[in-house]
């Protein structure tokens, strides 16, 4: 997947699912309404950052989640 550059108003939201050993287990996409989902979903730069900052404090250490 290529790089988006910084000023891109379009993202996806990652949610890496973390083991017990803290290694990546699966990964997950959120979609514009917060549902986790298999596929990957643009949001807007504004909304994805929102979105991950909320889901990462509802996951905790379970996960890792990466606006991408």
């Amino acid at each position: 997947m290529a790089r988006t550059p910084q000023a891109c108003p379009i993202r996806l939201v990652a949610v890496h699912l973390l083991s017990a050993a803290g290694e990546i287990s699966r990964i997950l996409w959120l979609d514009a309404e917060g549902h986790l989902s298999s596929q990957p979903h643009w949001l807007p730069r504004e909304q994805a950052l929102v979105m991950a900052s909320n889901q990462q404090l509802v996951m905790g250490s379970s996960a890792e989640v990466r606006v991408l």
